[in-house]
């Protein structure tokens, strides 16, 4: 995943990545290691140099627009065990959004999704990260919604500022019963936004050898890796943290002040008992659960309280 400048460049340079995708910099991380890196050997991941990664545990990718139509399955025989799915910008999706969402989660790929962030204010990143839950309840998210912070035009903010934008975000993120994670380069997470005050999952990117960072529960290794299926280059993900025994598949999320029940990561609807107690998610409102009211259903009369539980 780059910045939205660095993927226009890479779409107009395309047929002439083979050549110079070793090649390729960054300014906050300028050596793209080989994709020949990040495989297992031994039954252990490896870096550019060899050495086993420690406590990685699952390999992935990061995916948008950019690398075009994608065979979920083919990467899926190729030890990609999760991806994190390009969402788009607020109210704005991206294109390949849904067939990858679908296609991966059909493919047994764990899928998590990333917001390019342009919040310059605490009350943008509270709508971005609405936005990110109200679009992501229509999918299998199994693992976690990111912020993507890299974008120059927030790269004015102050530190404070920065730091409280990230931590609004996550914090909608997390009241909505979804699993939020901070994407950032090096340099982002240690000059422009304070970790310490941000107390979320670290999503890190630096490439090369170095991956360790307080939190960091996903390392983005490279951005020139190759995988079957993907046509061309894409970021690479290493994985330290088993999301499956951290994100829960099945319970209520709270979206734009309406209830609705998820099992096996995906948004359900119709009669559902939760602790003894029935609730009725509506299929003709999107599986918003009743509440508060009289409803006939199937042609009888139920009545609901407050907090959707069947009286």
């Amino acid at each position: 995943m780059r910045g939205e400048e660095k993927m226009q460049y890479r779409k107009r340079m395309r047929t002439l990545w083979a050549a110079v995708s070793a090649a390729v910099f960054c300014a906050s991380a300028p050596v793209t290691v080989q994709a020949a890196a990040f495989e297992k050997e031994n039954g252990q991941y490896v870096n550019a140099e060899g050495t086993a990664v420690e406590g990685a545990l699952f390999r992935g990718v990061s995916v948008s627009k950019y690398q075009g139509e994608i065979d979920w399955a083919a990467a899926a025989a190729d030890d990609v065990s999760f991806a994190m799915i390009r969402m788009g910008y607020l109210d704005s999706l991206d294109p390949t959004f849904d067939a990858n969402m679908r296609e991966a989660a059909a493919s047994g790929i764990q899928t998590g999704v990333y917001l390019y962030s342009q919040a310059l204010d605490v009350d943008r990143a509270v709508k971005e990260a609405q936005f990110a839950v109200r679009t992501a309840k229509d999918y299998r998210v199994s693992y976690p919604i990111a912020m993507d912070v890299e974008s120059a035009y927030i790269s004015g903010l102050s530190r404070q500022e920065l730091t409280d934008i990230v931590n609004a975000f996550c914090r909608t993120v997390e009241e909505a019963g979804y699993h939020p994670v901070v994407f950032g380069y090096n340099d982002w997470l240690v000059n422009k936004m304070d970790t310490s005050q941000i107390p979320y999952d670290i999503w890190y990117a630096r490439y090369g050898t170095v991956n360790t960072y307080p939190n960091r529960t996903i390392w983005q290794c490279t951005d020139s890796g190759t995988v079957d299926g993907i046509e061309g280059p894409v970021c690479l993900e290493l994985a330290f943290t088993d999301y499956s025994q951290v994100i829960s598949p099945e319970g209520f999320k709270k979206i734009d002040g309406s209830w609705y029940y998820f099992k096996d990561y995906a948004k359900t609807d119709g009669w559902v008992q939760a602790n003894g107690v029935w609730y009725y998610l509506d299929p003709e409102d999107g599986g918003r659960m009743v509440s508060d009211c009289w409803k006939e259903i199937d042609g009888q009369m139920y009545q609901f309280d407050a907090s959707g539980a069947m009286l």
